[in-house]
């Protein structure tokens, strides 16, 4: 052989079975979201104005329990380091006394 040993062709022509059957893979898996998504448009039952305003309504939705679950956690945070920090200085006036 030219330099190369059985081994070596062996495992490169490995590499490139398994490189060609990921490349096919994602190929498939790119048509299949495609014809999906052209499926799902053809037998919507709403046209496209609705489908975006559904869709703000409920982003916007999602946007404000976001927000007032930030600040509940934020508040819990908050009241939580107090209570640490008031532990602490309780446990600063023990130790001087």
């Amino acid at each position: 052989m030219s330099g190369k040993d059985e081994d070596e062709v062996l495992e490169e022509a490995a590499m490139a079975h398994e490189d060609h059957r990921a490349r096919t893979f994602l190929a498939g898996l790119a048509i299949g979201a495609l014809v999906g998504a052209g499926v799902a448009l053809l037998f919507a039952p709403q046209s496209g104005a609705e489908t975006r305003r559904v869709m703000s309504k409920k982003a916007k939705t999602l946007a404000k329990e976001a927000r007032e679950r930030y600040e509940a956690m934020r508040e819990k945070v908050k009241h939580a380091r107090h209570h640490e920090a008031a532990g602490a200085e309780d446990d600063d006036l023990d130790e001087d006394a």
